[in-house]
This record gives C-alpha cells, structure tokens and sequence, in this order.
C-alpha cells in the first residue's frame, strides 16, 4: 500500500530552508553594500575628478558639435542659418536668395577653392586687406579678386579682361592703368588692386547718392556688367536694395553670391572639408625691389638675364612685363624695352 504524501509534494527539510534564508540575508547585505559604495563614489567623483576635468569634458562637447556641423556641411553642402556679408545680414528668408546660395554651394570645387585658399593667405589676401583698411572699405571685397580671376595676375578673359581684378582696356586706361606691347599694368598687382578700390568706391558712391543704405552688393554687381546697367535697373524698379534687384545678366545676378560664398569657404574652409596646413600656402620669396636705368632698347629676355633671374622668376614678381611683344604673330618676337628707368622686383639672394 502506498505512503500516505502531502498534496503539495515533498516536504522541504529544516537545514536546507535555512540555508536558503541564509543565502538571502547575505545577498541583501551584498546589495545593500555595493548601493552604498555606489553611493560613496558618486559623491566622491562629484567633488574632485570630474569637476576637474569639466572643462575638457565642455570642449570636447563642442568639438563633438561642431564635428557634426561640419560633417553636416561636407556632406549636404548647407550654409548656415545666419550670414552677414559687407555689412548686413544676407536676407535668407527670401526663397529667391537662397535659392542662388544653394546654387553656388552645391556647384563649388573643393579643388579650385583648395587651390584659391594657397594663392590668398600669404601672397595676395594680406596686401588686399591692408589696403581695405587704409581705404576705409569692407573686408568683403577681397573676394572680388577670387571671383574674378581665381586669384591669378595674368587671367585673360574672352572680353579682353585682364588680370586678377579683370579690367577691360577702356576701364584700365580710364582708371591708371597703363597698357602696351611690352606692359600691361592691369597684371601690376599692387596698381590693378588700387585702381578696383578706386572704382568699386565710384560705384558705391553713385548707389549712396540713389539712397542705398548699403551701397557695397550694388558697388560689386556693377564692378562686373558697369555702372550704367545697375543704375539703370535701380531706376527701373525703384529698389536700391540689391537683394530686391533683378539685372538682364544671369552672370551679374550670380555675382554677388558667388562672393558670399568664396567668403563663406575660404574663412571657414574646415567646414567645408578642406584641411590645410601653413606649409601648404604660396609664399613670396624675400624680395627687393631694383632700378634699371636702359641707354637703349633692351630685349626683356637680356634684361632678366642681366638681373641674373630666370624668365619665370621675373614674370613671378613682374606680371605686368610679357615676355612675347603683344600684337606680334611670331613667338620669336621677344619684347624690347625702350629707354628709359625701370623698376623689377628680384629675388633677394644672400650674397
């Protein structure tokens, strides 16, 4: 006959409930322990270590975000919410602006501006923006140099446009410049630069007396079609804000833009994935400056080699001399300098 069981099983023995109850006490004491050391560490980090280093801990937050801005921009070329150019803040919030913002930003070459950021930190920003402050003009119009020619001395537009600020014939002769077969000083850095200030202060003064508060986009939008055009279009539709301004050139209603954006890249290249260090940046040699006095036409070629420079040496620092007499079919036929006293810039060699 079957023993007689409890309905709920068999019955646990005594020494092994006790040690369950036991092992329960001991993990509760763990617990308990290990909360408070918890504890303990959290209130002891929160008085030394971490306060420490809670300035490291911000700037790599900000590091952290400004990674991710710039990753946002490498990636989707976005231009930011807020952008000031010449003076004013770019008025965004009309969907016609930036619309051609967005134009410029997803069309630019991180090649090309690569190759702008070498030629302007060293060799021709610095000269640029001295001259800006003694002219008492905004900083903005350097960028006027980079759209133009890409920052090269000897750019040759279809139109005869010539040099690194593009002055047509008439416009450099009306403004300094002189040009013949062997000199064409609209490729004279430090004069072309001058006579632009000179001419995008004409501009803006012509927009001032029309009643523009900020007569520089108008100045710059002028500086590329003529003077003529844009007043006539400010007549026209009674606007002298350039942003409400609509100009007959495709080119001329991009220009202004371009600008904004060749600022916005090159201050900030970083953000737009170009990493470049000093060293990579164009630099002049050391340079001096020497007078030549010539009794007799000279041959430019005999002149660089009695300066004791080589031919692209002297165009380096001289662009406004060619070294093939302009207007002459033969290649062979090398500019002659008629008498007189010259300047040249040379390489300053130790002795």
């Amino acid at each position: 006959m079957a023993e007689d069981r409890d309905s709920n099983g068999p019955r646990m023995p005594g020494w092994a409930i006790i040690l369950i109850l036991l092992a329960g006490a001991i993990a509760f004491g763990v617990l308990l322990s290990t909360c408070e050391l918890i504890a303990n560490a959290a209130e002891i980090v929160s008085q030394g270590p971490v306060q420490a280093i809670q300035p490291q801990i911000d700037d790599l937050r900000q590091q952290v975000e400004e990674l991710k801005n710039r990753v946002d921009s490498l990636v989707h070329n976005r231009i930011p919410v807020k952008m000031e150019f010449c003076g004013e803040t770019v008025p965004q919030e009309r969907i016609h602006v930036r619309e051609r913002l967005d134009k410029e930003i997803t069309l630019l070459s991180r090649k090309q501006f690569t190759l702008y950021i070498k030629r302007a930190t060293y060799k021709y920003f610095p000269y640029i923006e001295k001259r800006l402050k003694e002219w008492r003009m905004p900083d903005c119009l350097k960028y006027v140099a980079v759209i133009e020619s890409a920052m090269l001395p000897n750019a040759l537009s279809s139109a005869k446009a010539y040099g690194m600020w593009q002055f047509i014939p008439s416009t450099g002769r009306r403004y300094g410049l002189k040009q013949n077969s062997g000199i064409d000083e609209r490729a004279n850095f430090e004069k072309a630069t001058d006579a632009a200030f000179t001419y995008l202060w004409d501009n803006c003064q012509i927009f001032k007396n029309l009643g523009a508060k900020n007569c520089w986009p108008l100045a710059m939008a002028a500086y590329n079609v003529g003077e003529a055009a844009v007043e006539k279009a400010v007549r026209q539709q009674r606007t002298t804000d350039f942003y409400n301004l609509w100009l007959p050139a495709e080119e001329t209603r991009q220009y202004v833009y371009r600008a904004i954006v060749a600022k916005l890249v090159m201050s900030d290249p970083k953000t737009f994935g170009l990493s470049l260090k000093d060293s990579d940046m164009y630099q002049w040699p050391d340079i001096k400056e020497v007078t030549i006095a010539l009794a007799k036409p000279k041959s430019i070629i005999n002149v660089t080699v009695s300066l004791g420079v080589s031919v692209p040496e002297f165009l380096l620092l001289n662009p406004q001399y060619s070294i093939i007499a302009k207007g002459k079919k033969s290649k062979n036929n090398y500019t002659v300098l008629p008498k007189g006293t010259y300047k040249f810039k040379v390489p300053s060699r130790e002795e």
